[in-house]
C-alpha cells in the first residue's frame, strides 16, 4: 500500500513500509558447467556466491545477444527477495526509492489515491490488481469520486496485474501538470478516467471540535505517520486542553502506516508507563522495546476512543494496539487489516531494497500480522452489494445527479432527501446512500469536511458511548490482546 510505513532518510531505516507485493520474475535456465549446478546440493553460503558470480558471468560471455550488466544485477537481487515469497521485502528500482524518499515529506506530484495489492481473488489463478484504498481529500481523486475498493486495472493501457505497488505507484506519480490514465473496475462496470497530476501535500492530521448536548469532544483524525504528526499533536491537545475539553475520539480509519518513530512518539502523548510496541527479529540489534515517559499531554482521566477500520494498517496498529492493551482508550469500528512485520531500507547505487528483519508486537505481547485488532464494540460501515454497485453505475451513466446539480448547486438536506426518495424509485439502492452521493457530488468542489455527523455511523456510535454514563466500565471490561488471544485458543 502506497503512502503506508515511510522510511526516515538515512541508510537503514525501521519503517513500517505494508502492503506492498513483490514483482514476479521469470528466469530463463542456461547451461552451466556440472560442477557448478552440483554446488547446489550443498548448503554453504560461499559455494552459492561463488555459483551465481559464475553465472553472472557466464552469462555476460555467452548469451546470444550483449546483456546490460545492470540489467543481470538487479535481476538477481529481484529474484532473490522473490523468493522468500514476502510481499514486503522487495527491490526498489530508482523511481521506487524517490518515490519512498518523498512519501517521508508528505509532498509529491500525483492524483492522490492510497493503493495496495489486491488482497482477494475470485481463484488463485485469477490476475490481482491495484486497488484503491482510499482517496487522499481535496486531490484529483477525491474529486473524481473515486472510492475504496475501486481496481485500477490499467495505468496509460498497461495491465495492474503484474505490477507491484510500489512500480504501480511510481507509474501513477509524476510531475505536476502531466496528465496519466487510470481504467478502473467498480464491481462489473468499467471506467476510464484521465487525470492532471498536482502537487499532492498531505497534512498530518486534521482536527475539530464536536458540538454535542453535553459540550464539546475533541476530534483528531490522524492522516500521516509522519515527522510532523506527534509535535502537531501536542499542539492540538494543549490548544484543547485550554478550551477545557476532556474527552477526545482519535481517528485512525484508512490510515495504513507510517514512521516508527511517530507512532511511538504520539502515543507517548498518551500513555506514561509501559511498553508502547516491542520489535523482535534474528538478530539482536532487531529487538527492541519502545517505552512511555512520564509526561502526559492531557491526564490520564480524560476520556478516549479510537476509531479504526480495515483500512488501519501497521502504525495505526500499533497505535491502536498500545491503547487497547493499556486500556487508555476503547477501539470502536471495524477490524484492522494485520500488518506486524518490519522492514529496513537498504540503499543500492539509486535504488536499494527492502528486507522484512522482524515483527512487532504489542504491549501484551500479540503479532498481529495477518490478524488483525479487532474492536471493543464493533460498528460495521454500511456497504453496497454487487447488485447495487450496478445500479449505482446505472445511476451514474444516466447521469441523473449531474443535471440535478446543474439547476440545484447548493440542495438542502431537505432536498437532498426529496431527490434522493425520487431516485430509489427509479433505482434500487437504499436512500441515504443516494442522499450522500448527492451531498458529496455536490461538495466535490469545496474542501473536504473534517468529520462527518450525517452519515458517518462509527463517529456517531463513538460520540453516544464516549459521553455514557457507562463509558469508564466499558473500558475497564475491555480484555488485552494477549487475553483476547487466550480465549480464542
Amino acid at each position: 500500500m502506497k503512502h503506508i510505513d515511510v522510511p526516515a532518510i538515512r541508510k537503514q531505516i525501521i519503517s513500517f513500509v505494508s502492503l506492498a507485493v513483490v514483482l514476479a520474475l521469470s528466469f530463463v535456465t542456461v547451461s552451466v558447467p556440472e560442477l557448478y549446478a552440483q554446488q547446489l546440493k550443498t548448503p554453504d553460503s560461499k559455494q552459492y556466491s561463488l555459483l551465481l558470480q559464475n553465472i553472472y558471468h557466464f552469462i555476460l560471455q555467452n548469451y546470444v545477444e550483449e546483456p546490460d550488466p545492470t540489467k543481470l544485477y538487479e535481476g538477481a537481487v529481484k529474484g532473490m527477495l522473490d523468493s522468500l515469497n514476502d510481499p514486503y521485502s522487495t527491490y526498489l528500482d530508482e523511481d521506487m526509492m524517490s518515490d519512498l524518499m518523498s512519501d517521508t515529506t508528505g509532498i509529491y506530484g500525483g492524483i492522490g489515491l492510497y493503493i495496495s495489492k489486491q488482497a482477494t481473488v475470485a481463484n488463485e489463478n485469477a490476475p490481482r490488481y491495484i486497488e484503491v484504498v482510499s482517496p487522499i481529500e481535496d486531490t484529483p481523486a477525491w474529486r473524481e469520486g473515486i472510492r475504496p475498493g475501486d481496481l485500477i486495472i490499467k495505468i496509460d493501457g498497461e495491465d495492474t496485474s503484474p505490477l507491484s505497488t510500489d512500480k504501480a505507484s511510481a507509474k501513477i506519480r509524476g510531475e505536476a501538470g502531466t496528465t496519466v490514465t487510470l481504467t478502473f473496475r467498480r464491481g462489473t462496470y468499467e471506467f476510464e478516467i484521465t487525470f492532471t497530476r498536482t502537487k499532492i501535500e498531505i497534512p498530518a492530521l486534521k482536527s475539530a471540535l464536536i458540538q454535542t448536548a453535553n459540550g464539546n469532544v475533541g476530534y483528531i483524525r490522524i492522516i500521516e505517520w509522519n515527522a510532523n504528526t506527534a509535535p502537531q499533536m501536542k499542539t492540538v491537545l494543549q490548544d484543547m486542553k485550554k478550551q477545557s475539553i476532556d474527552k477526545f475520539i482519535l481517528d485512525v480509519r484508512s490510515n495504513p502506516g507510517g514512521l516508527l518513530s511517530s507512532v511511538v512518539d504520539v502515543s507517548d502523548l498518551f500513555l506514561s508507563t509501559n511498553v508502547i510496541v516491542s520489535t523482535k527479529g534474528r538478530s539482536s540489534s532487531e529487538n527492541y522495546e519502545y517505552k512511555a515517559k512520564p509526561d502526559l499531554a492531557i491526564p490520564a482521566t480524560d476520556r478516549m476512543i479510537v476509531l479504526i477500520d480495515q483500512g488501519s494498517a501497521s502504525a495505526s496498529e500499533i497505535f491502536a494496539g498500545a491503547m487497547k492493551d493499556t486500556k487508555r482508550a476503547l477501539l470502536v469500528g471495524e477490524k484492522t487489516y494485520g500488518k506486524g512485520s518490519v522492514q529496513q531500507i537498504f540503499p543500492l547505487d539509486k535504488g536499494g531494497f527492502k528486507l522484512t528483519m522482524a515483527h512487532y508486537y504489542t504491549p501484551s505481547g500479540i503479532d498481529i500480522d495477518k490478524v488483525g485488532i479487532e474492536p471493543d464494540v464493533k460498528v460495521p460501515e454500511p456497504t453496497l452489494n454487487d447488485k447495487e454497485l450496478e445500479e449505482l453505475q446505472r445511476l451514474y451513466d444516466a447521469g441523473d445527479i449531474a443535471r440535478y446539480l446543474e439547476s440545484n448547486p447548493q440542495p438542502t438536506l431537505a432536498d437532498r432527501k426529496a431527490f434522493a426518495a425520487e431516485l430509489a424509485q427509479k433505482y434500487k439502492i437504499q436512500e441515504i446512500f443516494i442522499e450522500k452521493i448527492i451531498r458529496d457530488e455536490a461538495e466535490r468542489s469545496m474542501p473536504a469536511r473534517i468529520y462527518d455527523l450525517e452519515y458517518d455511523i462509527q463517529l456517531q456510535k463513538a460520540l453516544d458511548f464516549i459521553e455514557s454514563a457507562d463509558f469508564e466500565q466499558m473500558l475497564e471490561n475491555t480484555k488485552t490482546l494477549a487475553q483476547v488471544r487466550a480465549l480464542s485458543n
